[in-house]
């Protein structure tokens, strides 16, 4: 019985360590523009979403399919993996999952792809061929 507390305290410790971490569109943007360091932009909106306006250099994978096999990331699981959607219910589907299988370095953008939008930071959009 004197365990049950430091198993309850190992399993919230377990945890808070591996939560994502919250960021403002303003701290993604300077990241972006003065950080060398190698940040992924996982967008897991639909491709007709993405196609109509993204953050630069993000790659698309929808939140169904990363859901079904999130070993289609499997590359970037020791990268800075920024993960956003529209408004951040698919984001934070994927960011649970991620942290499941072992992800350590994941931000979840606050506002998403709306307050990027919002706070007019430039989408890059697909051309229709």
């Amino acid at each position: 019985m004197k365990s049950l507390p430091l198993i309850l305290a190992s399993v919230f410790l377990g945890q808070v360590l591996h939560s994502a971490e919250l960021w403002n569109v303003n701290q993604l943007k300077t990241k972006l523009d003065q950080s060398s360091e190698e940040i992924i932009l996982l967008d897991v909106r639909s491709k007709g979403e993405f196609a109509s306006g993204s953050i630069k250099g993000s790659i698309n994978i929808p939140h169904e399919d990363l859901l079904s096999d999130i070993a289609l990331v499997s590359q970037h699981k020791s990268k800075k993996l920024v993960v956003y959607c529209r408004s951040g219910r698919r984001a934070e589907l994927v960011i649970k999952e991620l942290e499941k299988n072992g992800f350590l370095d994941i931000i979840d953008i606050n506002g998403d792809i709306m307050a990027w939008s919002e706070s007019n930071y430039p989408l890059e959009i697909e051309e229709v061929r």
